[in-house]
């Protein structure tokens, strides 16, 4: 199979990884719609996701044993047929490509607004998706290895700023809970419970991972570290602003940052852009790896040959879908949070896989 890269990653790669790529929607991008549909409580919203977060997690286990050693679409192919595994192809595809496109296009607006207001939008995403795509030029264990080291300054850094944030919070601003009643909240956990949704990656490259045995555990541990962040940046946005000043603010995690002052940091600033620029870049990164891996599977090439157009379409499909940076939000209001359908993929293939493989046992 040329189509693929034997490149394997350890664990803590493949957690820092997602460390990275989570938060990105879970505690900056999202955090706008999420304040605007839950409002107080959206870290409520974040709690209740846990449950589907968990079995998501659990039937990823479950499917990724009954394809041991190859990758979901080897093995939809070798068990349920080439259509099939299509099928399969082209939505995971599409899905990767929005969510790259999104995440591409919301790095372009966060640099221009909060730091180059005069740089255009096609600058900054170019020389971004270059270093991009010079990374997938390598293999996916360099890439894994910067997620280590952005993961680990990240753990460093984080609690510092939120130490520093404490005297600016006023947590009464949260109250009272459940002020609009259930229908909100359980409206915003959609947001949340489509992030887990993008764990199915794990399935996509899991030739690629040494680590055969916690998964569950380990993307478990995701989960709920991703749950704290989302909900604690939440609250922390309004615990700074409040709620009515929280809903006008694009950036509400960067407007929270910015007023971090430690002694000759004057605003956090430099932080929000770290923490944007090394998450978007791994995220992206390892979303076009994927949508690479799929044509590869899908034209029987390298996904090395892939990457370029891949690269390119990005870019300028994040450059010419979005006319303002409102439609942008608004997209992301609108249509993320109908990831959740993802969660139902592993249940598909599972039935799929028991019928076929029943099948096969009666004809042999």
């Amino acid at each position: 199979m040329g189509w693929l890269d034997v490149r394997t990653i350890s664990r803590f790669q493949w957690v820092s990884i997602h460390v990275l790529s989570l938060p990105i929607m879970g505690h900056v991008i999202l955090i706008e719609p999420l304040i605007h549909t839950a409002g107080k409580d959206g870290w409520i919203s974040a709690l209740i996701s846990i449950p589907a977060g968990i079995l998501f997690v659990l039937l990823l286990s479950i499917l990724r044993s009954k394809i041991p050693n190859t990758s979901l679409l080897t093995g939809t192919f070798e068990i349920a047929g080439r259509a099939t595994a299509v099928i399969l192809s082209l939505i995971l595809i599409a899905y990767f490509a929005f969510a790259s496109v999104s995440t591409l296009r919301g790095f372009e607006e966060f640099v221009k607004i909060t730091f180059l207001p005069e740089t255009p939008l096609w600058a900054i995403g170019t020389g971004f998706i270059f270093l991009i795509w010079f990374s997938l030029q390598r293999n996916i264990e360099s890439i894994a290895r910067m997620a280590v080291i952005f993961f680990l300054m990240t753990m460093i850094t984080g609690p510092v700023v939120g130490l520093t944030l404490m005297q600016e919070k006023d947590y009464t601003r949260i109250l009272p809970i459940l002020d609009n009643g259930w229908g909100p909240v359980l409206e915003g956990s959609l947001y949340f419970i489509a992030l887990w949704g993008e764990l199915i990656l794990v399935l996509l490259l899991q030739t690629k991972w040494v680590g055969k045995r916690h998964d569950f555990n380990g993307f478990s541990f995701l989960i709920l570290f991703n749950v704290f962040l989302g909900a604690s940046m939440l609250m922390s946005a309004i615990a700074v602003f409040g709620l009515p000043l929280s809903e006008k603010l694009d950036w509400p995690v960067q407007n929270t940052v910015r007023q971090i002052k430690l002694g000759f940091i004057s605003r956090g600033d430099i932080y929000g852009l770290y923490t944007m620029t090394a998450g978007s870049f791994i995220r992206i990164a390892v979303f076009l790896y994927a949508i690479c891996e799929c044509l590869a599977f899908l034209l029987s090439t390298t996904y090395k040959k892939m990457s370029l157009p891949v690269c390119l379409v990005t870019l300028f499909t994040s450059l010419l879908m979005f006319s303002n940076h409102q439609q942008l939000l608004q997209v992301n209001h609108s249509y993320y949070k109908y990831g959740y359908v993802l969660l139902l993929l592993p249940i598909f293939l599972l039935i799929l896989f028991r019928v076929k493989g029943g099948k096969a046992v009666e004809n042999p």
